[in-house]
């Protein structure tokens, strides 16, 4: 049925889904951190707290009309939301672009899924366990779509070995060094990546995730001669995973 709609129609849809589904997670990501629910109420000013109409929640086209400014009180909104749609936004496009029917929608569920973990692993450092369940879930129904390949041993092997591949090490290092060295997150998020690429995913995906690591140390260093003592390692899980789809 998809790969009977015009590619340009694909495009378009894709990237629209992705500003809607980006403007909910810009929402979460606001609130969850705040104690708050995305379903309380409508959407308010963070600054006057005036509830916002549609007019001022149209994904991309109200931040640009309004130049990213609370029309009632004229306070910044803040751009994170901007980066978060046009985010969700090349999801959807990448998709399309490199993959298709099936296999491009789940693709796309994948990343999208991913999406606010790593956003709040960036802002937070927080991996919320219901957002990684809500991964590993999908991972079982929706994962067949994406990786047909990995039959139902190999997946289930997946999300085993790489929680407590993690898990291990993350216990290894708290009592050797008494200190924390990874998040409790971390090795939840990983098994349930495992659930979605089978067990051959998960080391090139471990790989992928050091190496966007370093280079966003070295791009700390060069910008602010200083490094960070504290890394979101699930962000670059998730972005090494859903990279690897994209490319595999």
């Amino acid at each position: 049925m998809l790969s009977a709609l015009p590619f340009w129609y694909l495009i378009l849809l894709a990237m629209i889904f992705g500003l809607i589904w980006g403007s909910f997670i810009a929402a979460l990501c606001s609130r969850w951190p705040r104690g708050e629910r995305v379903s309380d109420g409508r959407s308010h000013c963070d600054h006057c707290q005036t509830k916002l109409g549609a007019k001022d929640l149209v994904p991309l086209m109200s931040y640009l009309w309004l130049r990213g400014k609370c029309r009632h009180c004229g306070q910044s909104i803040g751009i994170s939301v901007l980066y978060i749609e046009l985010a969700s936004a090349a999801i959807g496009l990448f998709t399309v672009l490199f993959l298709s029917g099936c296999q491009a929608l789940a693709s796309a569920v994948f990343g999208w899924l991913l999406l606010p973990l790593i956003i709040l692993d960036f802002q937070k450092l927080w991996l919320p366990n219901r957002l990684v369940l809500t991964l590993a879930l999908a991972g079982v129904f929706i994962g067949p779509f994406l990786t047909p390949d990995v039959n139902w041993p190999d997946r289930i092997l997946g999300g085993v070995f790489g929680f407590l591949a993690l898990e291990v090490i993350r216990r290894a290092f708290r009592k050797l060094r008494h200190i924390e060295g990874m998040g409790g997150g971390d090795p939840k998020l990983f098994g349930a990546i495992g659930l979605w690429l089978g067990w051959q995913g998960l080391p090139m995906t471990l790989l992928l995730a050091t190496l966007i690591g370093f280079m966003c140390i070295a791009l700390a260093f060069a910008l602010y001669r200083n490094s960070p003592k504290q890394l979101p390692f699930g962000a670059y899980m998730g972005m090494a995973a859903f990279a690897i789809v994209l490319l595999a």
